[in-house]
């Protein structure tokens, strides 16, 4: 009888494996058709194929311990390094808070990660999955979601080994408890230490995509080893096409691209307005041409937010809510951990309006000039990096998939998608790339910009899906 008993239990263990094994294949079977498709501009995955995705990426305690942590922490700002006591048996990952300090323009930067070792033992077998954040955001949007319940890197790293990276001054440790319009809240790029306001505002104004690189290439080559995915959501995706310049990222990223929420370089902005495409105008410049000074921050708002971010998928709605009352009820529960702030240079980089560097130069000098310059910063070096994300090659790659969101406005067009700026990034990319695999799908739930807070669990099994088809051993079949 307890014979019989053990043979029942091996038998159901044995069916749950093969289960969990089986449904990236049926996955696949749903989205790689549509992958496969070579003479489609984009193609899209139906909502009920979308939200019927998730099986077998569960977290072995269903996300309790970290959801305890976070409910724990004052505004949920929890300390990473706490998820790293968790037993790895409970999460289905190893968990491991890794800091790197870097030196740009002579003084010192830092900039975080939530490193996830998958207890998959296949995950070696895979790329390391990198999630970079998007401006005014960091790692907890990936991590949980905003009722603290697990979040999409938790789902993806049943999988797969998973990076999130906070860019510098994106993360601080306990959160900024100061409101979000305040001026004391400001980047925490240091993390052991308070920064003066003026440092902090000198900062700001020399915050280019160089130096984040540069921060970001220190993090994965200490921290990681074989192939590698750079997934930079919103403006990060600039720091994915900028590690192509580089060699030794090159390397590991063997042409293979992945793209969520992303768009292209900034250099395909211009070319898009040149081409006489309708490109919305940038923050950071007015319709008049005023300028806000490079030392100040960008501030979210619940406006700015209603207008395409907040969803009625977001973990927060309730019946009848409003779009600006979803976006003030997300602000307001994101008010300590998430930073809700942007510079200035992000915007710009990210951005069409190469012909403001002259006026950034200037503004560059005067604010080291205001602040005596103690730190000896010279503002030629700073220079000479403005606008690379103009100048990364779009040549050189061998997969590509861009995903979108049906209501993520900022990069697909609901209505028309043919006008969506996904369509004519990836266009521009297979022109250069004519041999390359170049795709566009589009999830078709209701999701938005943050989809990966609001069907966190299928978007992880969709991703993980998009990343079996990258690096498939063989081409599609014709």
């Amino acid at each position: 009888m307890r014979l019989s008993n053990l043979a029942g239990i091996g038998f159901a263990a044995f069916f749950t494996l093969g289960a969990a094994m089986a449904q990236p294949q049926a996955n696949d079977n749903k989205i790689w058709p549509l992958l496969n498709d070579a003479k489609s501009v984009y193609v899209s995955l139906a909502e009920p194929d979308f939200r019927g995705m998730g099986e077998g990426f569960d977290l072995p305690d269903g996300g309790r311990a970290v959801t305890a942590l976070a409910q724990a922490a004052p505004g949920g700002a929890f300390d990473p390094r706490d998820v790293a006591k968790i037993p790895a048996a409970q999460l289905g990952y190893k968990a491991d808070w890794v800091v790197e300090r870097f030196r740009r323009y002579n003084v010192d930067w830092d900039i975080g990660a939530l490193k996830l070792t998958s207890n998959d033992p296949n995950a070696k077998n895979y790329p390391w999955f990198i999630v970079m954040n998007g401006g005014a955001a960091n790692l907890y949007e990936f991590f949980v979601d905003l009722k603290n319940r697990p979040g999409y890197a938790q789902f993806l790293a049943q999988k797969l080994n998973v990076m999130i990276v906070t860019i510098p001054g994106n993360f601080r440790y306990g959160g900024w408890p100061d409101a979000i319009a305040d001026v004391k809240r400001q980047p925490a790029y240091l993390l052991d230490r308070e920064l003066p306001l003026n440092e902090s505002e000198v900062r700001n104004a020399i915050y280019t995509n160089s130096l984040i690189m540069q921060g970001l290439k220190q993090l994965v080559m200490k921290n990681t080893s074989g192939d590698i995915l750079l997934i930079g959501h919103s403006t990060s995706g600039e720091l994915s096409m900028m590690a192509y310049e580089d060699p030794d990222l090159r390397a590991r990223l063997k042409g293979r691209y992945l793209g969520w929420g992303s768009g292209g370089a900034a250099r395909l902005e211009l070319l898009r307005t040149v081409k006489g495409k309708e490109v919305a105008q940038r923050a950071g410049a007015s319709a008049a041409g005023a300028r806000t000074p490079l030392t100040v921050l960008e501030r979210r708002d619940a406006l700015s937010y209603a207008r395409g971010y907040s969803g009625f998928l977001n973990p927060l709605y309730e019946s009848g809510m409003s779009h600006l009352q979803i976006a003030q009820a997300w602000l307001a529960a994101e008010a300590r951990r998430r930073p809700n702030f942007k510079q200035q240079l992000q915007n710009y980089e990210h951005g069409e309006d190469i012909a403001s560097k002259g006026w950034i130069e200037t503004e560059i000098e005067a604010t080291l000039k205001r602040s005596g310059n103690p730190w000896h910063i010279s503002a030629e070096d700073v220079e000479k990096d403005l606008y690379a994300t103009h100048f990364t090659r779009l040549d050189g790659f061998s997969r590509m998939v861009w995903t979108t969101a049906h209501f993520d406005r900022n990069h697909w067009n609901p209505e028309d998608p043919m006008k969506s700026i996904e369509v004519f990034v990836a266009n521009e990319y297979r022109e250069k790339n004519p041999s390359a695999e170049i795709r566009l799908i589009n999830w078709d739930p209701p999701m938005t910009h943050y989809g990966h807070l609001e069907l966190p669990k299928q978007l992880a099994a969709a991703h993980y899906s998009v990343v079996r088809w990258l690096v498939r051993p063989n081409p599609p079949s014709p």
